[in-house]
């Protein structure tokens, strides 16, 4: 199959990135809206309708689907390939053409039989041949073909969690029960939590695992302190699961603050299961100190990159905590009501009193000196437009009207240049104005960077006005840089701490790669607002 042309590839990149209404823009002014006998081409013009469908009214859906599927009909004609036929017929399911549906997959099934897919992988070749039976009504053939999809590549979790969103959508579509999948779902996303200077127990442990093993735990997200952390850190890596931390500060910091002052084999463990760990991020590379406000940072970005991972893999996100008493208060109890708002499952274990070794934990201070949380926005804006301003006073008239709709900023907008600064109390406020600004500016070739972290919040010398200072008040500019116009790209602080609030409906969030900044790699996210 021929590959995407050079402008193809920057259209694709662009639709990944979050920015559609660019992509398509791009596609319709290279005139490839006409193109009738290029299979790429005709499969990119699929790809961004089916897009396009995913956030329309219900209402509209239909013909954007069956637009969408003659246009992957079509590059299967000039192709050959059962990808494009597979999708030509969920295409016309979707948009109530059961027959077409049926016809498209009757020649998806005799691809398969004949051999002619080209080089697949077996994966991808048991689950076309499940969507294709289940397009044709045959329930029982397509479960096993399925089954026996997963059994190929076990591990496979993100091709699986696609094809199972397509089935959920062909089943909706054919109103029968979807209950059967959920045996196929990857496993369980935890997120982690409880107290400091726990008695560690053999029965402590025995409850742990057995929790673990029935939810089915393949993936675990949360900090690493001396006690709870660290006991639920061991047995996630004693079944073979996937730890991933995430820490309030660099870990050198933290184990002095969190770990050493408990003495014992603490700090030996501690070393131990950060070599272990998958992945790590700390959510503030340049801390000298662990602060309760690093520490609330930590737990958002923590449980939210537990619901991103189970999101990404079509399976659930769970928290366990860790609690000495139903009344628990301080951190945990804090982080335990942050999940619970969202209406996530929540899972108990009641565990002994305090070690021996707690009186030697000195308590955290709160923050840095005049240290808050904050969600911070950096609007840019194309300068190479009509008008002379590359700032015109029109685009900040409008995003003025559109934020008046928003939550109030923790300081006063700053306009420098070609750039707009704002910032928010939280992930959702800031999220909720980006989308209003890229609403209200989509004229105007407006782009958005955003990052979540502890400032310093402080008196102007220069008017009443406060302000933010410190590195992280400075990232949101130099992420701006790198996003495409059209787009909100956001740190993974960000990104993940905006999915474990209440209000990430607001919008998604898809990796689009990495920013390099001072030798630290920074995680970037697309946020694809909803009704957008």
């Amino acid at each position: 199959m021929q590959s995407p042309s050079a402008p193809l590839l920057a259209i694709i990149a662009l639709a990944r990135s979050g920015a559609l209404d660019r992509a398509r823009r791009l596609f319709r002014e290279a005139g490839l809206e006409a193109v009738i006998d290029d299979p790429a081409t005709l499969s990119v013009r699929g790809r961004l309708l089916k897009d396009e469908a995913r956030r329309a009214p219900a209402s509209d859906r239909p013909a954007l689907w069956r637009e969408a599927g003659d246009a992957y009909a079509r590059a299967a004609e000039l192709s050959g390939a059962t990808y494009h036929l597979i999708n030509a017929a969920t295409l016309a399911l979707l948009a109530g053409d059961r027959a077409m549906a049926g016809e498209r997959a009757r020649l998806v099934l005799g691809k398969l039989d004949a051999g002619d897919t080209g080089p697949e992988t077996p994966y991808y070749l048991a689950a076309t041949r499940a969507e294709a039976l289940l397009l044709l009504g045959r329930t029982d053939e397509a479960k096993a073909a399925l089954t026996e999809a997963v059994r190929l590549a076990p591990d496979a979790w993100e091709d699986h969690a696609s094809t199972l969103r397509q089935f959920t959508l062909v089943l909706d579509a054919l109103k029968q029960d979807t209950a059967w999948l959920r045996a196929l779902q990857p496993p369980r996303s935890l997120h982690f939590a409880g107290p400091l200077a726990l008695v560690d127990d053999v029965g402590l442990r025995g409850r742990i695992d057995a929790l673990l093993a029935g939810e089915r735990i393949g993936f675990a997200y949360g900090a690493l302190a001396g006690g709870a952390d660290l006991i639920v850190a061991e047995a996630v890596l004693a079944r073979g699961a996937e730890l991933h931390l995430v820490l309030p500060a660099p870990a050198a910091v933290f184990r002095a603050d969190s770990v050493t002052p408990l003495g014992g084999d603490w700090p030996a463990r501690f070393d131990a299961v950060l070599e272990r760990a998958a992945t790590l991020l700390v959510v503030d590379t340049q801390a000298a100190a662990t602060t309760m406000l690093h520490v609330r940072l930590a737990a958002e970005a923590a449980m939210g990159k537990a619901v991103m991972n189970a999101a990404a893999i079509a399976s659930e996100p769970v928290q366990l905590l860790l609690v000495r008493s139903d009344a628990e208060t301080g951190a945990t109890a804090e982080i335990g009501e942050h999940w619970r708002r969202s209406g996530r499952r929540q899972a108990f274990l009641n565990v002994p009193g305090r070690s021996e070794a707690a009186g030697r934990v000195k308590s955290l201070p709160d923050g840095p000196n005049d240290g808050t949380l904050a969600a911070m926005l950096a609007v840019g804006f194309d300068s190479r437009g009509a008008e002379a301003s590359p700032l015109p006073t029109r685009t900040l008239d409008r995003i003025g009207a559109a934020l008046a709709g928003a939550a109030r900023p923790v300081t006063s907008p700053v306009v420098g240049g070609d750039t707009l600064h704002l910032a928010f109390a939280s992930p959702a406020e800031a999220a909720r104005a980006a989308d209003l600004i890229c609403e209200a500016c989509s004229g105007d070739e407006v782009r958005v960077a955003g990052h979540y972290g502890v400032a310093r919040l402080v008196e102007s010398p220069f008017g009443p006005e406060r302000a933010l200072i410190g590195p992280a008040a400075a990232l949101a500019p130099d992420i701006l840089a790198s996003v495409p116009i059209g787009a909100a790209h956001l740190s993974e602080t960000f990104a993940a701490a905006l999915n474990g609030w209440t209000a990430v409906g607001a919008g998604e969030t898809t990796y689009v790669g990495d920013l390099t900044r001072g030798g630290e790699v920074i995680a970037l996210y697309a946020l694809a607002p909803a009704g957008r």
